[in-house]
């Protein structure tokens, strides 16, 4: 256990490292990162139905630790770079990395995931979006290309200072082993609300399959995304797990930054 704090720690001493250098590299930037929408992982795995802004780009880092159901831990190193061409729709691209000693089957594996909103709410209308994402079979033991689509609703209440959200992602297993499920689903409902002109915070219940057939979890998550400049949104969340299938527990840190040295 000793040995997976340090290595956390070292995680988050990177994370910090490079955030220190997309700020000097963007200390003149005219951009800017909206702390309120909701990305996946930042802090929580709830997501909200709006994309970036048009032509707006970010780079993201997520580094969790997580104590699994089998008492064993997994440290996920997860990092992306966002942006948008058109308005209403976004591009991300994700290469976790997974250490520790848990499984790390599809470590490595890199994701591409289009995103598209379909309109913004009105009084009554929530607002609506879909997600569709392919990941490439690049990492450790991965086999198949496998697929998901997510569907994403967000509604404001109170005056448009609290937010409900639902998503519900459905993934096909392409490479699936003999003891694994060939489609899973994933269902989260949550609320984001401001505490402060700057704070976000953040809490969802999540309801998974797991890979391996008959093992489902279930957990709960709260979050606080902060934004420190109009450019940078810092991000820390908590999870526990409910149930003997579901992870114990689960830390996260994040943090998004808009680029202004890649023009297109």
């Amino acid at each position: 256990m000793k040995n997976v704090i340090k290595m956390f720690s070292e995680f988050a001493r990177k994370t910090v490292l490079m955030a220190g250098i997309l700020v000097s590299l963007n200390s003149f930037a005219q951009s800017q990162t909206d702390h309120i929408n909701l990305e996946e992982g930042l802090p929580t795995q709830l997501e909200d139905a709006y994309p970036t802004a048009k032509r707006n780009r970010e780079f993201q880092l997520v580094t969790r630790y997580e104590r699994t159901d089998d008492g064993k831990d997994r440290v996920t190193l997860s990092p992306r770079v966002e942006f948008s061409f058109w308005r209403n729709s976004q591009m991300k691209v994700t290469a976790p990395f997974y250490t520790g000693s848990a499984d790390k089957t599809n470590s490595g594996d890199v994701e591409v995931e289009l995103f598209y909103n379909f309109n913004t709410e009105g009084l009554r209308l929530p607002a609506f979006a879909v997600s569709g994402k392919v990941t490439a079979p690049s990492g450790r033991k991965s086999a198949g290309l496998d697929t998901a689509v997510k569907f994403i609703m967000t509604k404001s209440v109170s005056n448009r200072l609290d937010r409900i959200h639902l998503n519900l992602q459905f993934q096909h297993n392409a490479g699936r082993r003999f003891d694994e499920r060939s489609t899973l689903y994933q269902a989260i409902i949550g609320y984001s609300g401001r505490i402060g002109p700057d704070t976000i915070f953040v809490a969802d219940f999540v309801r998974e399959q797991e890979r391996k057939r008959g093992e489902n979890s279930n957990i709960i998550e709260l979050g606080i995304r902060r934004q420190l400049n109009p450019l940078t949104v810092i991000s820390i969340g908590v999870g526990a797990g409910i149930g003997e299938e579901s992870p114990k527990f689960r830390i996260s840190i994040g943090i998004q930054r808009s680029l202004t040295f890649l023009r297109f």
